[in-house]
């Protein structure tokens, strides 16, 4: 099935832009539409009256203007697309270099804060090259930057970028439903009806340990706002990876994908902790559902009350949970907290998919 509809991308603005987007406002370059966006009822949309470039990692252009935008934090497939869109794109000299060290287990931080000290200080590069992207992630996409978009809710400015998606994962001949509990270890947990476990993303030790080293202020250990920077990108696209993968399979394999229906209240991610656990929330809330929906695999999302402490085999008695273990008392034997989770909106997206047929 074909959509002519383009998919929209969503990323933050960094606090310090806000001002020049206020002046951009101001003298004209941005004009109020009524068009709203889907998940942002209550957001201002204003459309740029001036060209969109983007110039690097963090660097989007509105005319002459310059502002911060996290544009790092998007699915590979756009990210690619705004490289290949852009004339002079500008990234840390050795930054694949930088990449693979962050991604090496066992590796002191000791050496990766010495290695990233070294990055900052050298100039940036034109560079072209998508370091940051996945490797397997199952989708081309197209940037188009007519649609670009800028959204304000509650004083705080957004940027919307359109794209032009479509997958390239054929599909396989036998398809079947899956759910999926999203956590923290592992960032997600896959099942099927024949009770196959996929456990995907588990933490990154140096950015857990970055993290605790920067907040206690070890000695050396403090990081600056640009050193911050540049971590939290390295941390999401380290979470992005295993989340692309998964995708990769559920678009050959997934009949029907259903996932919890989340409140993002308790979802805020924070600083540079939670730089990986926002690449699962981003991935769960826009690039599984617009990828699904340009493969034609129907996305369910179900209640997520008592999905944890249910048992999945006995939906009315309630358990208890110590640590990534379940006990359900009529079961006796323990189970695993993710996989009763996911059985449980596995559970749900078939009962919702036996009411849909019969309506």
């Amino acid at each position: 099935m074909i959509h002519p509809d383009l998919d929209q991308y969503v990323v933050r603005f960094d606090s310090s832009s806000f001002p020049a987007v206020r002046t951009l406002l101001a003298g004209g370059q941005l004009q109020q539409v009524l068009t709203g966006v889907p998940g942002w009822p209550s957001a201002a949309v204003y459309q740029p009256l001036v060209r969109v470039t983007v110039h690097g990692d963090a660097r989007v252009h509105l005319g002459r203007t310059e502002l911060s935008a996290q544009l790092h934090a998007l699915p590979s497939a756009a990210y690619e697309a705004l490289l290949r869109r852009s004339d002079a794109y500008w990234q840390p000299a050795g930054l694949a270099e930088l990449r693979t060290l962050f991604d090496t287990p066992g590796v002191a931080s000791a050496t990766f804060r010495a290695a990233l000290r070294s990055t900052l200080a050298r100039p940036l590069t034109q560079d072209h090259t998508p370091h940051l992207a996945a490797p397997q992630h199952g989708c081309h996409a197209d940037w188009r930057p007519d649609g670009t978009l800028l959204l304000e809710r509650g004083g705080t400015w957004f940027l919307l970028l359109a794209f032009e998606l479509r997958s390239l994962v054929p599909q396989a001949r036998e398809r079947r439903v899956f759910g999926i509990d999203l956590n923290d270890d592992p960032a997600l947990c896959i099942v099927d009806a024949a009770r196959t476990v996929q456990m995907i993303g588990g933490p990154h030790q140096l950015l857990e340990t970055l993290r605790r080293e920067h907040v206690t202020g070890e000695s050396g250990a403090a990081l600056s706002p640009t050193a911050i920077q540049l971590v939290r990108t390295l941390g999401y696209a380290a979470g992005r990876a295993p989340l692309e993968a998964a995708l990769c399979h559920l678009l050959s394999e997934a009949q029907a994908v259903g996932v919890e229906r989340l409140d993002l209240r308790t979802l805020q991610p924070r600083f540079l902790a939670r730089s990986r656990e926002r690449a699962t929330l981003d991935w769960a809330m826009a690039w599984l559902p617009q990828a699904l929906y340009r493969a034609g695999v129907k996305l369910y999302r179900v209640p997520a009350a008592h999905t944890t402490r249910a048992c999945h085999r006995h939906p009315t008695q309630t358990g208890t949970v110590h640590g990534r273990v379940f006990h359900c008392p009529k079961c006796g034997a323990p189970q695993h907290r993710d996989v009763n989770a996911a059985l449980n909106v596995l559970a749900r997206t078939l009962h919702a998919r036996h009411l849909e047929a019969l309506a």
